[in-house]
């Protein structure tokens, strides 16, 4: 099939390949920038290695087009990308290459996309053989080359290395870790510092096929010219904690732990007890591979999966010990990947899930099939709406202490859902619900007294960006006499948090928020920013992105800032509503700080003295350098707000201040303009080849500010473009109802070749959500 996505079954294959083939399966989303706060730099990371079976499975992801229409509008798709550092696409096919909506979903999502390189069973020594074979330079491998210029090309990150066979001797299994020395050199260097080789714990230096399930004396050569290692499964107590004491402090966040999710062969509980086995990992300090989620889909009633994915990732909770043992209790979020440019920082999401039963444009059904492409997925709330989750107990408590002022907080549960029914782009919305108890709500759990806590982790685990979860009872007594005197007074608030942010900008920048909604019911309904001061050492002054990537070298806290909100209570009931609300970052923060609260220096509590001379250390031409950090998104609703409400997108948008120039006055911090994506108005036919496949497509020019192109024939949405082309179908070829299609002259020997007169109209989408329609032009096919 022409649209089928490419992999390679044999080095043969792989160096029969070249650039120019199956342009239409290049990514160009580019990884965006997700940075650890400074409580979670040695957090453990997530690695999701994505068997499902077999990869390239038809109705999921074998067509890189995605499937308009597909059977049912159910697929699996990666819910939990907040959490997720890594994502490998794992198939039993030589060389995997992720399918393109993998790697458009993961890369806007911040999360690295890896292929697979495998070798299993005897009858793969004499491929594995010709791995060892040398350039044209004789300064590398023929094939590490060729295995990066794949990863370039299709716009990929990296490497599994599943060697499951042996060699031709053990000189040839040393001579491995120079190719993989090699191999990771080369990534580095053509993709970046995000490339990433990672070695499966399987073949030794012995040349022997030996698992290891850990990190010991065998592994420990291929852990230190790899990127990190993935154990094998088979592991136990002693020798996790053993491997990451070889490991050390840094290291050991690049050795992965594996879990198989289906527990074959395993010595720990799995399925939907695999917490039990997490915990000890978490314990030991290292990283976490996790080996087919994907069972919640294949394995259980797949009617049921999203029920069942909820439940395995955030809301998993023991029937014996009444403790959340989903994988939310051991892996901390990330911040929800902003796109960073040299002019400007953008976050924009539709909550988009990649699939549906219609796809909405603007609000109106235009794609009345189910469909399905994971790459139009789009960012999801951080947060599970769940009571049981630990870190939403202490994220709640935080907030009590800081708003008191302002409102009684109430509960989370039941807060939002991901609805199907109503979109304003895409396939699906996000519904909120709020939940508003007249009896005491949270209030008795979250202040719990000293003696008995929420549940708690070993001492190893995270900790939480907030003061501590475990308040003493003289604490305890004075916060509820004074919930207990604002209850009497204040109107109840019930708050729900959407998304942990990394938006971080310099004074007296001047940003945008735009949220699309819609309001089912009246009350108040706000949604609120909140941020923080930061100090900025050691970076020029203007910047406004990290260094690297990984970077573990955060920015200081200087001071809790007001929050900024967005009110949506007096809007049209029962309609989509677009709402564009211009904020400006102060110039610099108070030097009293917060009212009823310290001055936040580097983590913790100080004097105001204290801080000011803080300031005073770290100054740029006299002046303290401060940025603006937005690290909070959440949606409050009050008292007499008892519906619904539908949220169909969110932007968060700023451009760079100019490093030569400061904004001096309000008339200068003028609303920034989104940028916008160039119509299309130039629509030619041309043929695509995929192997030995051939087709009729549908091209036009490329634009950097275009992610997606919506495809009209004949008037009517066939599909949703990823890159500049689409590929016809034969149902789409046929003549228009009512009319006939010309013939074209053709030699005597050949039989008449009809001619198709189609009416195509391409609409550009931003990258800020913005859709410009093109012009509608007759080709001829």
């Amino acid at each position: 099939m022409a649209t089928s996505c490419r992999y390679f079954s044999s080095l043969g294959a792989v160096q029969a390949w070249h650039e120019s083939q199956d342009e239409l399966q290049i990514s160009r989303a580019a990884l965006r920038r997700r940075h650890r706060y400074a409580d979670r730099v040695f957090s453990p990371r997530l690695l999701v290695c994505h068997d499902f079976k077999g990869g390239y499975s038809p109705d999921e992801d074998a067509l890189f087009q995605g499937y308009f229409p597909h059977k049912t509008g159910i697929a699996y798709w990666a819910r939990a990308f907040a959490m997720i550092d890594t994502f490998v696409y794992f198939s039993h096919k030589r060389v995997a290459v992720p399918p393109v909506s993998w790697t458009l979903a993961c890369h806007k999502s911040g999360v690295r996309c890896l292929g697979t390189i495998i070798f299993e069973h005897e009858s793969s020594v004499s491929d594995a053989r010709l791995l060892l074979a040398p350039n044209e330079t004789g300064t590398g491998y023929l094939y590490a080359d060729i295995f990066v210029r794949l990863a370039k090309h299709y716009g990929f990150d990296g490497y599994l290395l599943n060697m499951e066979t042996t060699m031709g001797n053990a000189a040839e299994a040393r001579e491995l870790l120079n190719f993989i020395e090699y191999l990771k050199f080369r990534l580095h260097k053509e993709i970046g510092s995000e490339a990433r080789v990672i070695w499966y714990d399987s073949l030794t230096t012995q040349n022997k096929v030996d698992y290891q399930d850990a990190l010991n004396m065998t592994t420990l050569p291929f852990f230190r010219v790899a990127d990190g290692l993935f154990t094998n499964y088979f592991w136990e107590d002693r020798q996790v904690f053993e491997g990451a004491q070889l490991a050390g402090m840094i290291f050991r966040l690049q050795l992965w732990t594996g879990l198989d999710v289906w527990g074959r062969n395993v010595k720990y509980p799995a399925k939907w007890k695999i917490g039990q086995a997490l915990s000890r990992i978490e314990a030991s300090g290292t990283s976490l591979a996790l080996f087919a989620p994907a069972w919640v889909y294949e394995g259980l009633a797949t009617k049921d999966f999203e029920t069942n994915d909820y439940t395995f990732w955030y809301d998993n909770v023991d029937s014996d010990t009444k403790r959340n043992i989903s994988i939310s209790e051991f892996v901390m979020p990330h911040p929800a990947p902003v796109l960073h440019t040299e002019s400007y920082q953008l976050f924009f999401t539709s909550f988009n899930t990649g699939h549906g039963q219609k796809f909405f444009v603007n609000g109106k059904a235009e794609y009345l099939e189910p469909w399905v492409n994971q790459g139009l997925q789009t960012a999801l709330p951080t947060f599970p709406h769940t009571s049981h989750s630990s870190y939403l107990e202490s994220y709640n408590r935080r907030l009590l202490r800081q708003h008191m002022s302002i409102a009684l907080l109430g509960t989370f549960k039941a807060s939002w859902n991901i609805d199907y029914t109503l979109a304003f782009y895409g396939g699906s919305s996000l519904k909120f619900t709020s939940d508003p108890y007249n009896q005491s709500p949270y209030i008795d759990t979250i202040f719990a007294s000293s003696s008995s806590p929420p549940p708690s982790f070993p001492s190893s685990s995270r900790t939480m960006p907030s003061p501590p979860t475990s308040p003493s009872r003289s604490t305890n007594s004075s916060l509820r006499r004074k919930a207990s005197a604002y209850q009497l007074r204040q109107p109840r608030l019930f708050v729900s948090p959407l998304f942990l942010l990394d938006f971080v900008l310099p004074p007296s920048t001047p940003f945008i928020f735009c949220v699309t909604f819609m309001k089912c019911s009246k009350g108040d309904v706000k949604i609120r920013l909140a941020g923080r001061w930061l100090l900025e050492p050691g970076r020029a002054h203007g910047t406004t992105c990290y260094d690297e990537l990984d970077s573990d070298a955060p920015h200081d806290i200087y001071a809790e800032a007001p929050a900024f909100e967005a009110d949506l209570s007096g809007s049209v009931l029962n309609s989509w509503v677009r709402k564009s609300f211009t904020f400006k970052v102060p110039v610099r923060p108070s030097t009293s700080g917060q009212a009823g609260m310290g001055v936040l220096v580097g983590g913790g509590i100080a004097t105001e003295a204290a801080a000011a001379s803080t300031a005073t250390n770290w100054t740029w031409k006299g002046r303290a350098r401060f940025m603006f950090q937005i690290n909070h998104l959440d949606i409050e609703c009050g008292e007499n707000f008892s519906g619904s409400i539908y949220l169909g997108s969110i932007l968060l948008f700023s451009k760079h201040a100019s490093t030569s120039t400061q904004v001096q006055n309000d008339a200068e911090a003028t609303a920034p303009s989104v940028p916008a994506p160039v119509r299309v108005t130039n629509v030619y036919v041309g043929s695509y080849e995929n192997g030995n496949a051939h087709a009729k497509a549908l091209r036009w020019d490329e634009d950097s500010e275009t992610t997606e192109w919506i495809v009209y024939v004949n008037g009517r949405m066939i599909g949703v473009a990823c890159a500049p082309g689409w590929v016809l179908s034969e149902e789409v070829l046929k003549p228009e109802e009512g009319t006939l299609a010309e013939t074209k002259g053709s030699e005597p020997d050949r039989a008449e070749t009809p001619v198709v007169k189609l009416r195509v109209r391409i609409d550009a989408v931003g990258c800020g959500g913005a859709i410009v329609k093109g012009v509608e032009q007759i080709v001829s096919v």
